[in-house]
């Protein structure tokens, strides 16, 4: 085998290893954000992610969103989909207190 071609097969290899970039779920105080839809309520956002089936999601949550609108979510997507999800609260692009 020439080193070239074991160069190929061993990208190859780790390419088909890494995992995609996790789906982004977006929470304001007002607003959920999955891709192109946008909803006051949890079940239309939860309805893309389920549509979408992601192995992994993030949920990027403004600081000032109140904890029972990001529980909400995250409560109906696991009754309706297996998902890691990671949160992280943000400030960016957030309505200002």
């Amino acid at each position: 085998m020439s080193f070239g071609v074991a160069v190929a097969l061993l990208t190859s290899v780790v390419l088909v290893g890494c995992s995609p970039e996790p789906l982004k779920v977006r929470i304001t105080p007002n607003l959920y954000e999955v891709g192109d839809v946008k909803s006051a309520l949890a079940t239309p956002a939860v309805d893309e992610v389920v549509r979408l089936k992601p192995k992994h999601a993030l949920i990027l949550a403004c600081r000032s969103t109140k904890p029972p609108k990001i529980i909400q979510f995250e409560r109906e997507l696991r009754a309706r989909h297996e998902v890691e999800l990671k949160l992280m609260l943000i400030t960016e692009g957030c309505p200002s207190a």
